[in-house]
């Protein structure tokens, strides 16, 4: 590649591997069809709430102190040659070029079937239930705490005093059988009150804002139940997490 074609505002088609003006036009094309070939898609709320769930379950690292970070010299590559530019180009080539051809197809799968899917599938709990997580975590008061999970994944308790409500974000919970479920408590006092079931998800997190109104020094916990739920725990909880 020439420097005026370095200079070119538009780079797109020798970013994708392309070494001749020709090529780069031929792949612009291409890209162009593939972004006009899908259609637009509202994403579904849940979207931002999974998003949200992911931050929630994520631990938080501390600052970095900027005067503890050793400064060191760092060795400057020689520029390379003519030969060694062209033999990097033809390598990353293929890879780049098929990464791009990937991309454009999961655009359009996105477009097509997978984003369809997900909106046909939502219903107006599932939309409330997006909306409540987000301003959980979006309150200014929001606090979490994580813990470990009886039989095996960990759980994570995201809350607002202000806004009396809170969530659990559950990662890898073990499956249970077709008759069971997963029940929420709020416990206070020494008395459980029954605040919704989930059902885990097959892979990944699984998340439930919880019904009723949180109180401060409230403890959250899960049981198994029979499915439909009970009005008080049948069993231990397999995990607790106060406030």
């Amino acid at each position: 590649m020439t420097d005026e074609e370095r200079r070119s505002p538009s780079r797109l088609g020798y970013d994708l591997g392309a070494e001749t003006p020709e090529e780069a036009r031929q792949f612009e094309e291409v890209a162009a069809e593939l972004g006009l070939a899908a259609d637009p898609v509202t994403p579904p709320a849940s979207l931002k709430a999974d998003l949200f769930a992911k931050l929630a379950s994520t631990p938080q690292l501390p600052p970095v102190d900027a005067q503890a970070v050793d400064a060191h010299p760092v060795d400057v590559q020689a520029p390379l040659t003519p030969a060694e530019t062209k033999a990097r180009s033809r390598w990353f080539t293929r890879p780049i070029t098929i990464a791009a051809a990937a991309a454009a197809a999961v655009v359009l799968f996105l477009g097509g079937t997978f984003l369809g899917s997900s909106l046909a599938g939502n219903n107006s709990f599932q939309q409330q239930q997006a909306s409540a997580l987000a301003q959980i975590n979006a309150a200014p008061d929001a606090q979490r705490a994580t813990a470990d999970v009886s039989g095996g994944g960990t759980a994570t308790l995201v809350w607002s005093g202000k806004l009396g409500k809170s969530a659990l974000v559950a990662n890898d919970l073990p499956a249970l059988p077709s008759d069971k479920t997963y029940e929420l408590w709020y416990i206070r006092g020494g008395e459980a009150t029954p605040a919704g079931t989930m059902k885990p998800a097959d892979t990944g997190s699984t998340w439930r804002v919880l019904t009723g109104t949180m109180q401060a020094g409230d403890t959250v916990g899960v049981t198994v139940e029979p499915r439909g739920g009970s009005d008080q725990p049948t069993t231990s909880p397999i995990v607790a997490i106060s406030s």
